[in-house]
């Protein structure tokens, strides 16, 4: 819970310091991930994610996006002799997007880096729970297309560098990926 009101007070503080130095179009945005399905609803799928764009006067948009998953599963014998299991996994990420916009139209393209921390948490019955966090760093290049003044969809494609040390009394774990990931993303500018 500690977490969530961390994260919910940098979002707040991001929005606040971009709202008060800008007057250009803010909005609500709604990713959807380009997989098939079957990928998101496996353990282990991925967060979607809230957008928050803001536009501002200098032809920038700053874009805070805050997402969650969450997973369990709980296995009841009816044999008593396996003992009863449950697991839990719950991941949230918090990151903010920079972007330098260019129009043309009805379409706008833009390109930037997106930059955040995830955490995550993983419970089992008979082990040892496990919390990690990672730092995000993401060159992302995209376009949208305004149907309306208000109302764009578009497409990103996103170069995510994942990175996470867990250090422990008997050993240190550092963990690094990369992944591309094609996004759709709906946005709604008031």
């Amino acid at each position: 819970m500690k977490k969530v009101v961390t994260m919910l007070m940098v979002l707040g503080l991001f929005a606040s310091i971009s709202f008060a130095q800008q007057k250009g179009k803010n909005g609500l945005g709604f990713e959807f991930h380009m997989f098939p399905s079957t990928f998101m609803l496996e353990e282990g799928g991925s967060a979607m994610g809230v957008y928050f764009p803001i536009e501002t006067t200098g032809g920038f948009l700053i874009e805070p996006s805050l997402s969650y998953y969450s997973y369990s599963s709980d296995t009841d014998y009816d044999d008593s002799s396996y003992d009863d299991y449950k697991s839990t996994s719950t991941e949230w990420s918090l990151v903010v997007g920079a972007f330098k916009l260019y129009e043309k139209e009805k379409l706008r393209f833009y390109a930037g880096v997106r930059i955040g921390k995830s955490w995550s948490a993983y419970e089992s019955t008979g082990a040892d729970d496990d919390e990690d966090d990672a730092f995000i760093l993401a060159p992302t290049a995209g376009v949208e297309y305004f149907i309306s003044d208000n109302f764009s969809f578009g497409g990103e494609g996103v170069y995510a560098m994942i990175s996470s040390e867990d250090k422990e009394d008997e050993y240190t774990r550092t963990t690094k990926s990369t992944i591309l990931i094609p996004k759709f993303i709906v946005r709604f500018y008031f």
